[in-house]
């Protein structure tokens, strides 16, 4: 006798089936879409704004240069890039990825469920995700790279996402986006960079594309002429790059005037306040002590001596009356290291008998030490320890430090006295400064050496002092004639030299 119950189960539990299947594939979709909402909230401050820079300052607030966590980044907009190169990027990488509103998502989720996610060519928003995140390994990984495209996608313009990768994206050279790169391979920003080598660049952001390729892609889309394709596929790979001699390309700063080495006095000493991660995380943003312009005006005296006269090497630092270093121009960046005691002694550099002990320098005068023997001098034997750094303040705007003037020691009145006596005085004409009859008095010294050929000035005003030296690469001597006039030649142009920087230091800004 068979049981009447049982089909009746069996026929409810063969209809319960669709409906089970239908809950729990609405789970699966509600619960990926949790996990995209969840995860993809996780990259906000990540991507953000991923690679904060340490902003330098000058005294009125005028960027100078940045500190990046990678040295050789240099963070540039599409603006600021050349046409030709951002077609050439978009042809190697995703052709249409700023034609479209954002990335197909269900194909990106197939793929990741199926395990092939690493076969489909990724999107410019999934190649920035990776170069935080890495190559996904595992599905879980990919469904995370899939939260964080969404994410972004969703909260950034793709312009904005395209623009970061392309500063952030190695390409080869010790180099981290497309205008450090730029300045390593062609030793040109991306703005300046031809057809060729931005083929080659965007070549070098791809893994599937080569220059020929790429420039045969830019004619197909009408980007280039065939002419043009013709000549630039001519062009060899060693004339179309720079020999690699430095792996180091330049830094992100205000280039041609200087600044390369107050900015890494600048540098040395937030790390040794703060320490280096914070530096480099782009914790902080620093107002240093320098007068970007007072820089920018010294460094073109210096090169207009250097382009009109056969002096090559120059070295010169402005300090303002608390010792504040306000401008430093040095023709070669070892020059500011260089110890003029290897050629004169500290009585001849001085003009006078000196004991350095006095100073808490024993070893070597360097230029900027010879101005802060002159300045300790002609301030009543007061010495400054002289600061790079005025206030740092965090991300927010507050201020983290203000940074006061430190008077290490002072020297007793007879030295001052004695050495002030022997300093000579200099009387530079100043048009445009009609308070003080159109003058400015300097106390200091200025001296030469003519077998070695070089010139040298040390001196202070009432506002700063200016310490200089510059070497000539004349032919040699022949006869005491030759060298006294060589002699004249230094001094005169030491003199103007010191004249033209005291002058532009006095002038209001």
């Amino acid at each position: 006798m068979t049981d009447p119950v049982i089909p009746d189960i069996e026929k409810s539990n063969n209809s319960m089936w669709p409906a089970a299947l239908y809950v729990a594939l609405v789970g699966a979709i509600l619960g990926f879409g949790i996990l995209m909402r969840t995860m993809g909230a996780e990259p906000d401050q990540q991507y953000k704004n991923p690679d904060v820079d340490t902003v330098v300052l000058d005294r009125f607030g005028v960027e100078m240069g940045r500190f990046h966590l990678e040295p050789n980044r240099i963070p540039v907009t599409l603006e600021q890039m050349s046409p030709i190169l951002i077609d050439a990027i978009l042809v190697a990488l995703d052709p249409s990825y700023l034609d479209t509103e954002k990335t197909a998502t269900w194909p990106l989720v197939v793929s990741a469920f199926n395990g092939n996610f690493l076969s489909a060519t990724p999107s410019v928003t999934q190649l920035y995700v990776r170069l935080h995140n890495g190559v996904p390994k595992t599905r879980i990984a990919a469904l995370r790279e899939i939260s964080s495209v969404v994410y972004l996608e969703r909260t950034h313009p793709k312009e904005a996402i395209f623009e970061e990768y392309l500063s952030a994206v190695p390409l080869g050279r010790n180099s981290y986006g497309v205008e450090a790169a730029s300045l390593a391979w062609y030793g040109r920003k991306s703005g300046e960079l031809e057809i060729a080598q931005a083929a080659h660049l965007a070549s070098l952001a791809s893994t599937g594309s080569d220059r020929d390729k790429i420039l045969e892609t830019l004619r197909e889309g009408g980007s280039i002429t065939n002419d043009e394709l013709s000549r630039q596929r001519q062009i060899s790979l060693v004339d179309l790059v720079e020999p690699l001699v430095d792996p180091n390309p330049q830094h992100q700063m205000a280039s041609g005037v200087g600044l390369k080495t107050p900015l890494q006095q600048i540098y040395v000493a937030l790390i040794e306040q703060y320490g280096q991660d914070a530096v480099i995380q782009g914790r902080l943003e620093a107002r240093s002590t320098v007068d970007f312009a007072l820089q920018t005006r010294v460094a073109e005296i210096a090169q207009e001596l250097e382009a009109d006269t056969e002096f090559q090497d120059i070295a010169l630092v402005v300090l303002d009356d608390r010792n504040q270093l306000r401008a430093a121009y040095a023709s070669q960046d070892s020059l500011f290291e260089r110890d003029l005691l290897d050629v004169r002694t500290a009585n001849q550099l001085m003009g006078q008998p000196i004991d350095l002990s006095l100073f808490a320098l024993f070893d070597e005068i360097t230029v900027l030490r010879f101005g802060e023997i002159h300045s300790i001098i002609s301030r009543d034997g007061r010495t400054y320890d002289t600061e790079v750094l005025l206030e740092t303040r965090d991300q927010s705007g507050h201020t983290v430090d203000l940074f006061s003037h430190h008077i290490p020691f002072t020297l007793d009145d007879e030295s001052v006295s004695r050495m002030s006596e022997q300093l000579n005085d200099f009387r530079f004409r100043a048009p445009y400064l009609s308070s003080t009859n159109n003058e400015i008095q300097v106390k200091g010294t200025l001296g030469v050496d003519s077998k070695h050929q070089i010139a040298w000035f040390g001196g202070t005003s009432s506002r700063f002092t200016v310490s200089l030296w510059l070497t000539s690469q004349m032919n040699p001597l022949h006869g005491t004639k030759e060298e006294t006039q060589r002699g004249l030649s230094l001094r005169r142009e030491g003199e103007r030299l010191a004249r033209r920087i005291f002058s532009e230091a006095h002038k209001e800004t």
